[in-house]
């Protein structure tokens, strides 16, 4: 009996087997496997760098915008002097908005289908890259498991990530495939790898380096029959060289749009200080690629001290230890792909190493090792599938067990880190933990706290950034905002003003204008705060945040009128965000204007019911309209929100008493 059990349990195996080697059957269980452990992130949030290039972006609004996109920054209504040039990343964004608006839901449900197809190229790479079928399949396997994903999964605006990976990958294997000897269509595979390239650099700018990757590839795997140096250089020269061009001229023509290739540099910190720091920073992206644990968005890696040379070393022995074994290993098993992808790792990665292009410590970013991880995951499957019998154990059995052994782990890691980019409280709260001295994390969650009520745990640590950190002047706004909201006016004052003359650039950009405006606001300079208003609007009418922002800032200073065209505009610009709804309609009640302000206000209510002033307003409109039970339903909808609400049991008694 039990040899029937075991006939029918290898027969079963066998089947399975069978069925994944087949290529459709194996990219459709990844594919499966990848969707269900992101398949959470589709109940996050739109989160941090996602409110300016998703939300307030008005170039996704509409496609009569397309030729605009290809020249303009990707945060151009941020303010002029930006350095994302992604013009295809935002005619994706301008798709996406097309099909799911502004739900969140939508949006991350396309960053999870992007990754996906980032995995299944991934296959398809390793295939033409000469690796074999089952160790291609565990290469993909792994990259579609790895946690150190999550960021570019998890978080909307690092979709850009996935897909110039996708079409990097995607490009390299057109390449590959132009090289077939006696290839029929090896032109149509050349333009075709070009143009798919030349994609990727208007994806993201990760992908310059790209023609280092071909001429190393052609250096390694030369047709030539002489091994002679000279012609294998040769042949890696002309081979890089359409790419090359198209990284030059890509370059000219971000100058062009942007005006600027790198930024300000850092210049308070030397090239030395650069190049003293690298090894580190090199070290700090491997140590996360082998043990992704700890991850976050806010790292904080600052530049090595001109006397500290334990990071120098340490950094320099790591990435020696492991230049040393990949070549050894290469050469051991006379395996140029080992070394191939090896040195993909690096060079994926070279152009985010410019490092004084990026404030201190902001020099290590998950987003940023994604492409080059591609070469992670093809040495760690060959490196499994070399792992020995042991004994009575055959190799297969002891390669399965690693397999699944490293899966498992991989997904136990993944899932509770990728709970962090659930909201902007969890982003800043785990960067916070993990790099208290990390000055932005600090005042992004003070800033969070802020909003919440909390001033007692926001106040002192942004006080504490102001003294440890007098030079990061954000900290300044951000003090300014606290004492804002917490009412504290005088102070708020004092540090606004500080604020404003220690970085006047940020009050002189949009955001930051509509952001200073909405604090002098509600302070009672609705002067200033309409002089800020005005001059962002002048400059672009169309931007959600100003629009609302200032509309709102309208109603404080009693002028509805004013207020009430804002906020027209705004709910058109942003039909599917519920905020400028619901200040319209409070607008329009104060106006007198119940029945339409009841419209608005129920609109508002619907799309979110978790607010209380949706209710309690809405309430208001209908008690002012003679809807007696309506009203009754909403203010014990509102209290049921917010128990504390004094206002709200006032108008309930007054009703009942009626």
């Amino acid at each position: 009996m039990s040899d029937e059990v075991e006939a029918r349990d290898q027969a079963g195996w066998d089947a399975l087997v069978a069925g994944l080697r087949r290529p459709a059957v194996l990219l459709s269980a990844l594919a499966v496997v990848t969707f269900i452990l992101y398949s959470g992130t589709l109940l996050f949030q739109f989160v941090w760098d996602d409110r300016t290039q998703i939300v307030d972006n008005p170039l996704l609004r509409s496609f009569s915008n397309l030729h605009r996109v290809f020249i303009s920054d990707l945060w151009y209504q941020v303010g002029r002097f930006q350095l994302y040039y992604r013009p295809l990343f935002v005619v994706w964004s301008m798709l996406n908005y097309a099909a799911v608006g502004l739900r969140p839901w939508g949006w991350h449900l396309g960053a999870v289908l992007m990754y996906i197809g980032s995995v299944l190229t991934v296959f398809w790479l390793a295939r033409r890259l000469g690796i074999e079928y089952w160790t291609a399949a565990l290469a993909a396997l792994i990259f579609a498991l790895h946690p150190i994903h999550i960021e570019c999964v998890a978080w909307i605006s690092a979709a850009s990530d996935s897909m110039v990976t996708m079409l990097a990958a995607l490009s390299f294997v057109a390449f590959l495939n132009a090289r077939e000897p006696n290839g029929k269509h090896s032109i149509p595979w050349r333009i075709f790898s070009l143009v798919l390239f030349a994609c990727a650099l208007l994806t993201k700018e990760i992908a310059l380096t790209f023609f280092l990757l071909v001429g190393l590839y052609e250096w390694l795997f030369s047709a030539e029959e002489s091994s002679a140096p000279a012609l294998k250089a040769r042949a890696a020269a002309l081979a890089a060289c359409p790419y090359a061009a198209l990284s030059v001229t890509y370059c000219l023509v971000r100058q062009s749009v942007l005006h600027q290739l790198t930024g300000n540099l850092d210049a308070t910190h030397t090239f030395g200080d650069m190049l003293r720091s690298l090894p580190y920073v090199v070290a700090f992206y491997l140590h996360k690629l082998v043990l992704p644990t700890g991850l976050t968005g806010l790292y904080y890696t600052p530049y090595a001290a001109t006397g500290d040379t334990a990071h120098v070393i340490s950094g320099l022995l790591i990435l020696a230890v492991a230049a040393g074994l990949i070549y050894f290993w290469s050469r051991t098993k006379s395996d140029n792909v080992v070394l191939f992808a090896g040195s993909w790792i690096l060079i994926s990665l070279a152009p985010a190493l410019y490092i004084r292009g990026f404030a201190d410590g902001d020099f290590v970013r998950d987003r940023y090792i994604y492409l080059g991880s591609i070469g992670f995951a093809i040495l760690v499957a060959k490196l499994i599938r070399i792992v020995p019998a042991i004994k009575k154990w055959p190799a297969s059995s002891i390669q399965g067990a690693v397999v699944v052994v490293l899966c498992l782990g991989y997904v136990a890691v993944s899932l509770p880190q990728q709970a962090y980019w659930n909201s902007d409280l969890t982003i800043y709260a785990r960067g916070y933990q993990l790099y208290p001295q990390n000055p932005f994390a600090a005042v992004a969650l003070a800033r969070e706290y802020a909003q919440l009520g909390a001033y007692d745990r926001a106040i002192p640590i942004i006080e504490g950034v102001r003294k440890t950190n007098p030079q990061y002047v954000y900290g300044a706004y951000a003090l300014a905002y606290a004492y804002t909201v917490a009412g504290r006016n005088e102070q708020a004052r004092a540090a606004l003003l500080y604020a404003e003359s220690a970085m006047p650039e940020y009050v002189n950009s949009e955001t930051g204008g509509v952001s200073v405006a909405a604090m002098w606001g509600q302070l009672g300079d609705y002067e200033r705060a309409s002089q800020l208003c005005w001059r962002v609007l002048d400059r672009d009418p169309s931007l959600y945040s100003a629009l609302y922002n200032c509309g709102t800032m309208q109603i404080m200073a009693n002028h509805y009128q004013s207020a009430e065209q804002l906020l027209r505009h705004a709910v058109q610009a942003a039909p599917e965000l519920p905020g400028s709804r619901h200040f319209l309609g409070r607008t329009l009640f104060l106006e007198g204007k119940y029945d339409e302000a009841r419209q608005y206000l129920g609109q508002a209510a619907a799309m979110d019911p978790s607010v209380f002033d949706n209710h309690y307003w809405l309430g208001r409109a209908l008690e002012q309209s003679g809807d007696k039970a309506g009203a009754q339903r909403e203010y014990l909808e509102a209290l049921r929100l917010s128990t504390d609400s004094t206002d709200t049991k006032q108008r309930l008694a007054a009703m009942e008493a009626r």
